[in-house]
């Protein structure tokens, strides 16, 4: 064979061979652009929920899977809560949690370990996406979402169809997990520092600055409905004599467990909102709440209060901890400002004070407060 041949022969050969690569190639290749796209929902997404609608939307293109979900772990470690379903019958339905070794997801979360199956027919004992879905055959794919000391949620993926996933789709979801897994973590960084900034650290009630704005909420939606909101301030009585006489550490644990306290009192099916105002004060923002109404909110509070087991009174039996209180509502037809309906409850709540402290005041036009009676931001952090 002279060299011409053989020259279109090794042509002919090379030929063949990247026709053999094409497809790797041209997979690899929807593998980078895959991955880019990922990258940027997670480098621009800070809410999770959102975070993972547009993940999946860009995954369902390679990946050939019927119905998907994502659960995050509580911070306790037990539970998953579910963020997403693509099944909307299960997103309308399923919003309670799984515990840890309950169904695919309660496995992978406990085990932190991938699961592939290439044929659900055999898991009758278990569930895939939620406990209320219908059983059903098919394939499943579920990924731990991790970082390198826990997990943070779990990620699901079936097909109606046996055998529907490929290893290399099984591959390519695990290698993208901890892509979605940054995303997530970020997005909670994010969430608690948006928090922080947002509430008292010691106490965990929300601060100054977001009770103003759920007040100026409050106020345009009287001027639209015409309803009453009542507004409490608290102020723990003699707390300077707490600091001086048992030391600064066992007041922050009064402040600490009053916060956690007011918490309790209101969270059950409750809208009203409690607040650290500053120091040794607190606020109750009462909406739909005539003023009859918050007087007895706060004298049912006051006593809560002064019964309460705090561990101030458990280490030190002579020691007393009580609070007093000042109610003010905004009426229809009033013309007060946030400021002037502030000032009326600390106006009450001096007088609380003049009387003796441990009790609830109302306010009323002839209470005044001797030097500042007209200074609206008397008390502002």
């Amino acid at each position: 064979m002279g060299p011409v041949p053989l020259l279109v022969a090794g042509i002919y050969t090379r030929m063949t061979a990247l026709r053999d690569y094409k497809p790797f190639f041209l997979s690899k290749l929807t593998e980078a652009h895959l991955f880019s796209e990922v990258g940027r929902v997670i480098a621009s997404e800070l809410e999770p929920v959102e975070l993972i609608r547009k993940v999946i939307a860009i995954l369902v293109r390679s990946i050939p899977f019927d119905d998907a979900s994502v659960y995050i772990v509580k911070t306790d470690l037990t539970e998953l809560v579910p963020i997403f379903f693509l099944d909307p019958a299960l997103g309308r339905s399923a919003c309670r949690a799984v515990y840890f070794d309950n169904g695919a997801p309660g496995e992978i979360a406990a085990n932190g370990e991938p699961l592939y199956l290439t044929d659900c027919s055999h898991e009758e004992d278990t569930f895939l996406h939620h406990p209320d879905e219908p059983l059903r055959p098919g394939s499943y794919m579920g990924m731990p979402l991790k970082n390198d000391s826990r997990i943070l949620g779990v990620m699901g993926f079936s097909n109606r169809r046996p055998g529907a996933f490929t290893v290399e789709q099984f591959d390519l979801l695990r290698a993208l997990s901890y892509t979605i897994s940054a995303g997530l973590e970020k997005a909670e960084l994010f969430r608690k520092a948006v928090e922080s900034a947002r509430s008292d650290e010691l106490t965990g009630l929300l601060n100054y600055r977001v009770l103003l704005e759920m007040l100026d909420q409050e106020f345009g939606r009287q001027v639209r409905t015409g309803r009453d909101f009542s507004f409490i301030m608290i102020d723990i009585d003699d707390f300077k004599r707490v600091n001086d006489r048992y030391g600064h550490l066992e007041g922050s644990r009064a402040l600490a467990q009053l916060g956690a306290l007011l918490r309790d009192t209101f969270r059950t099916g409750s809208t009203d909102t409690c607040f650290r105002y500053g120091g040794e004060e607190f606020s109750i923002l009462l909406t739909e709440t005539v003023f009859d109404t918050a007087l007895m909110v706060a004298e049912r509070l006051r006593k809560v209060i002064e019964d309460y087991p705090f561990t101030l009174k458990a280490a030190h039996p002579d020691a007393v901890l009580t609070v007093s209180l000042g109610v003010s509502t905004m009426r229809k037809g009033d013309s007060k400002t946030i400021f002037g309906l502030i000032n009326e409850a600390d106006l009450a709540l001096y007088r609380s004070k003049t009387l003796g402290k441990n009790r609830v005041t109302g306010f009323s036009p002839d209470l005044t407060m001797p030097g500042s009676a007209t200074d609206a931001h008397r008390h502002q952090p």
